[in-house]
């Protein structure tokens, strides 16, 4: 471990390098909806509750994941600096050094099991993992913090794992490094259920250790499904036991999923015009749907082909990067969008497998050429992401940068339109939600937006058509909310009454009579709101 630390310090200076001047800057985003705004990360007391509950959203709202762990960590961050970011943004830029230098280790590991000469290639593609581009979303983004933990616990179980399979340790040793595996695999589990899929690569792992034993560690390989098969079980029981699900159509997930694998490609390879949003087919049959087909048929040629000549840690390696996207690949998403942070898993996977490919080059000149084009690459990545990294210093520079590089997507124009909408530049707002509308007359956000400003505004006439066109595409709450201000506004009593109706049978939630009420108080109507508190305390208590 002594000769590692040069390389650890290394890694860390580098990551300090890129990500230093983001320690100060603004949660952005779901960052607000995740931190800011939750208060079950309050109490770091309270952090024990997150692991026997899916109650993880703000308000105590069931959510769609179990993640105690991550949000164990949210806990212990606004224990130390409350909502000012630098604390969480310091232990993602230490647990990046940190991942990075597992991918170092484990590539030596590797390496010196292999027998190869060459040590070099472990510390050249742990430097490339730490400095390419597609990390910066994971690592200056505290809301894509899973993506980087559940990688960096998962990592840290395989290096212990191979360290207490290839050296020449005592039976205690060897018990107390795959103690720590299992425990590193079960903190990745609770911290993102990315985790489960990736258990196969240990079932490949050991394929590759009963070439030199003749046998396998069944008692491993039985505790590692076990403690996956009781975490999916509790997430089931937590989870969809409560009623939360997300219904979307199978075949066009499948369809849209597959079709954002040459995006996916294209940022490992050339990760140039980076942005938070990335533009995407508006139909369901194209181009990259083949394309991206063909890329997952040629990934399982070289994955079978590996296994066949018996490379099965190159075969796993490329395996694990595969699985990592197979949760949110079988399972729909409600934001299911191109999203730089799921590329850290794979990188990391890639990165392991190429450094085994390299130790085996022996030709000189082909060395000095791996060489020279590692360190351009290296120069090349880490000035792309030092300058990456700016763009996340506040919201109107993050949504600018992904509209100026793709104007005709809506999500910018729209995120922009929430930032001048808080910031009390109406005008500016009014101009971002037009623009969406007029890109998407379907965007139903837009209405609810727009509606919002117009309110802001005090043109209460406007905002009541905007959100009622609005509501003939979707029936949101927020929209029925603000329709219900500019109706006591304009003294309309039945039409709020009528509203009101429509918003309790749409969203039968004791929270949303009581917001109802003290709406009414605030602008000047008692008699709705003795109605409203007299239907919620009857919702309340039949």
């Amino acid at each position: 471990m002594k000769k590692s630390f040069p390389v650890l310090l290394v890694l860390a200076c580098l990551s300090f390098i890129i990500y230093a001047r983001t320690l100060n800057y603004p949660f952005v985003f779901d960052d607000h909806h995740v931190i800011t705004q939750n208060p079950l990360i309050r109490n770091l007391a309270d952090a024990p509750r997150l692991f026997v509950s899916s109650r993880m959203e703000p308000g105590g709202k069931t959510s769609s994941s179990y993640r105690p762990f991550l949000y164990a960590t949210y806990a212990l961050n606004y224990a130390i600096s409350g909502v000012n970011p630098w604390s969480y943004r310091l232990l993602d830029i230490l647990s990046h050094a940190l991942c990075s230098f597992l991918v170092y280790l484990i590539s030596m590991i590797i390496i010196k099991e292999r027998g190869d000469a060459h040590a070099w290639p472990a510390a050249a593609v742990a430097v490339l993992f730490c400095v390419h581009p597609a990390q910066t979303e994971s690592v200056i983004y505290v809301s894509a913090r899973s993506a980087q933990l559940v990688c960096t616990l998962f990592l840290a179980s395989v290096y212990f794992y191979l360290k207490a399979r290839t050296r020449s340790v005592s039976v205690l040793q060897g018990r107390g490094l795959i103690t720590v595996s299992l425990l590193a695999l079960a903190l990745a589990l609770l911290t993102k259920e990315t985790a489960a899929a990736l258990l196969p690569f240990f079932f490949v792992l050991e394929y590759y250790f009963r070439e030199k034993t003749a046998r396998f560690s069944w008692p491993f390989l039985a505790a590692v499904t076990a403690i996956t098969g009781v975490y999916t079980a509790c997430r089931l029981y937590l989870v969809f036991g409560s009623g939360t699900g997300i219904k979307m159509d199978y075949m066009d997930h499948w369809a849209g999923w597959i079709s954002r694998f040459p995006s996916y490609i294209r940022l490992l390879v050339v990760p140039f015009s980076q942005s938070i949003e990335h533009p995407e087919a508006d139909k369901i049959i194209n181009i990259n749907l083949f394309i991206g087909m063909a890329i997952i048929a040629l990934s399982i040629f070289l994955i079978l082909r590996q296994f066949r000549r018996k490379n099965y840690l190159i075969a796993g390696l490329l395996l694990l990067a595969a699985l990592s996207f197979l949760p949110e690949f079988l399972f729909p998403q409600i934001w299911d969008l191109v999203v730089d942070y799921r590329l850290y898993l794979p990188l990391a996977a890639f990165c392991i497998a190429g450094a085994a490919a390299l130790a085996r080059m022996s030709a000189p000149r082909a060395v000095m050429t791996a060489k020279y084009g590692i360190a351009a690459a290296s120069a090349i990545f880490l000035a792309l992401s030092f300058f990456r990294a700016g763009a996340w210093a506040s919201e109107k520079r993050l949504w600018g940068d992904a509209e100026a590089k793709y104007p005709t997507l809506v999500r910018p124009h729209n995120e922009l339109g929430i930032y001048y909408l808080k910031q009390g530049r109406f005008d500016k707002a009014r101009s971002e939600f037009e623009t969406v509308l007029s890109l998407d007359p379907s965007f139903v956000k837009a209405y609810d937006n727009l509606g919002a400003d117009y309110i802001r505004m005090g043109k209460f006439s406007k905002a009541r058509d905007v959100l009622l066109k609005g509501l003939t595409l979707g029936n949101l709450y927020s929209m029925r909310f603000n329709l219900e201000t500019v109706y006591i506004k304009d003294g309309d009593g039945n039409a709020a009454m009528q509203n009101y109706e429509a918003t309790r049978d749409g969203f039968p939630n004791y929270a949303v009579l009581r917001d109802f009420t003290d709406t009414a108080l605030r602008f000047g109507r008692p008699d709705l709101a003795k109605a409203f508190a007299r239907d919620a305390l009857r919702q309340k208590n039949p």
